[in-house]
């Protein structure tokens, strides 16, 4: 059966090739390819198979025909069937030629072709037209392939682009919604409007690892168990893919739950998100997924940021009232040094923190006396500031009520004692300047001894005195002194805060230290020795942070 007309048959094939490229319907394309053969070789009967794993399976049939799955043949050109081969049940049916359509990388289906009605032989030239139309079909399916797959990496940046726009205005509303109850209500209105999600549960993970509910529209609540094989999730993921999955199965079966996903903030776990089928009944796509996800750390990301802004907020509240607490201690600490005939007195107070627990202060008791006072309450911070306001009160009053040192002390003792925690109590130093006799008479209460340097280099401390007050409610009895002071003599008072200060080598700084310092200071003033003395401390303690008050009172002669 020639072909004839050669000029027609190119125009029909440059049509068919035309028509095949058009569609991108693999099956369209095999169809109008086995059309064209059986009506150019006046075929009436012909299949159609397409590989499926191991086997052929049929997908197109013309004529009175049976069709078979068969064993996937290994077909590399036309080829007629013998009786020998494998496709006698094909021959049985009337089928002559098995026609590959394929290329160098892919086999994409098997056309087989009967006898022509007038049961003549295919010819040469029959059989190269019929390779060459396999030939354009098969590019034509490959075009196909290559088409739907840029259509479909076209839709899904088109879905990602929704999606990222998606998220583009979602983190909008999220970052202008600082309430919970807002930051809650905006993630349902998405759950619920992208993906047809209603039943949903959120909780939060704080440093410690330990688990707090935020919401939970499941109406039931969530053990351990279930909560520990939901957190292994590291990406949004189908819940029944996680490992521990049989454990909670008849659970999340009872519940309908669908998703489980991490909530993440700057690379740390923050928060779970879990989730119930879609209302609409269809799968979670890889895109709900992501969505999920990125809904999920943005929304996480917003109650952390409403966390901290109110802890932002608390603590500019708390830095206030400290700021207010400070300066009303600067104002109870002495706003001048006293006037004397024979002394020289300055005294300075750093605290630690915003306030703190050291004290110093000047009480005039008239004919020329003066009592000073220096003290250090155990503790940092407001409540140690609030023992030491109480005790400056109560010194200020006992004091101008022309008591002797013993009584003041024994009468402040049973005050703190009856309005302190056993924990807390006071050390420290008074002492009566009498600026007529040049004499000082003091007692120490569980301080640190002042150093008394007189003017030929001697450093004495001055230990006479007896326990701290606080410490004990009961009478106690405390040993006094009194020395003689002479022109240039020095009386360094201070507080732990200057011996105990730590440089980077956790190395303290030292009375040893402070003694040598304080025999080579004689000939400063009373506020050069205080400069004298702070920068030596803080030189040696540079890079560190001040763990303790720093307090100071220089007495000189003149």
């Amino acid at each position: 059966m020639p072909l004839t007309n050669t000029i027609i048959n190119i125009n029909s094939l440059l049509d068919l090739t035309a028509g095949l490229y058009s569609s991108i319907d693999e099956m369209f394309i095999l169809n109008s390819t086995l059309l064209s053969l059986m009506g150019k070789l006046k075929i009436l009967r012909a299949l159609v198979y397409i590989p499926e794993n191991d086997r052929l399976v049929p997908v197109i049939r013309k004529g009175n025909i049976e069709a078979c799955e068969l064993i996937h043949p290994e077909i590399s050109k036309f080829s007629k069937i013998s009786d020998e081969e494998d496709y006698r049940a094909l021959k049985s049916c009337g089928i002559e030629y098995l026609i590959p359509v394929k290329d160098n990388d892919n086999f994409y289906a098997v056309i087989c072709l009967g006898k022509s009605i007038n049961e003549i032989e295919l010819n040469s030239e029959e059989e190269q037209y019929i390779n060459l139309i396999s030939a354009i079909a098969a590019n034509a399916i490959k075009n196909a392939g290559t088409v739907k797959s840029y259509k479909s990496e076209k839709i899904k940046v088109e879905q990602q682009n929704q999606l990222l726009s998606a998220l583009f205005e979602i983190s909008k509303d999220f970052s202008s919604d600082f309430t919970s109850d807002r930051i809650i209500k905006t993630l349902a209105l998405n759950l619920m409007g992208q993906l047809t999600v209603s039943r949903f549960a959120m909780f939060s993970i704080d440093d410690n690892g330990a688990v707090s509910c935020i919401v939970n529209r499941f109406n039931t609540s969530f053990d351990d168990e279930f909560i520990n094989v939901v957190s292994d999730s590291v990406f949004a993921a189908d819940i029944s893919k996680l490992p521990g999955y049989e454990i909670i199965r008849n659970r999340v079966e009872t519940l309908q739950i669908q998703v489980a996903a991490p909530m993440i903030v700057q690379g740390s776990v923050r928060g779970l998100l879990i989730l119930g089928k879609k209302l609409n009944g269809t799968e979670f796509s890889d895109e709900n997924l992501l969505f999920i996800e990125a809904l999920g750390n943005s929304a996480i990301l917003a109650m952390e940021n409403e966390r901290l802004f109110r802890e932002e907020l608390e603590k500019k509240r708390i830095e206030g009232e400290l700021a207010i607490a400070l300066e009303i201690q600067r104002n109870l600490l002495p706003d001048k040094s006293p006037k004397l005939n024979n002394f020289e007195i300055s005294g300075t107070s750093i605290p630690s923190r915003h306030v703190g627990g050291d004290l110093y202060d000047y009480v005039d008791l008239g004919d020329g006396r003066l009592l000073v006072a220096i003290a250090d309450v155990s503790g940092k911070g407001i409540p140690a500031s609030l023992i030491m306001a109480n005790f400056q009160a109560a010194l200020s009053a006992l004091a101008s009520a022309g008591l002797d040192l013993k009584d003041i002390l024994q009468r402040i003792n049973r005050l703190l004692c009856k309005n302190t925690a056993p924990d807390k109590f006071v050390t420290s130093f008074f002492c009566i300047i009498d600026d007529n006799t040049k004499k000082i008479y003091y007692i120490n209460a569980g301080h640190n001894p002042p150093y008394f340097r007189k003017s030929d280099g001697t450093i004495t401390p001055l230990t006479k005195g007896g326990l701290i007050i606080g410490f004990l409610d009961m009478q106690l009895n405390y040993e006094s002194d009194v020395i003689d002071f002479d022109k240039d003599d020095l009386l360094v008072l201070y507080t732990d805060g200057v011996t105990e200060a730590e440089n980077l080598r956790r190395e303290e700084y030292g009375e040893e230290r402070l003694k040598k310092l304080i025999y080579n200071i004689n000939k400063h003033s009373p506020d050069e020795c205080i400069e004298l003395i702070v920068g030596d401390v803080n030189e040696f303690s540079s890079g560190t942070l001040q763990r303790d008050d720093i307090t100071l009172v220089i007495i000189k002669g003149k």
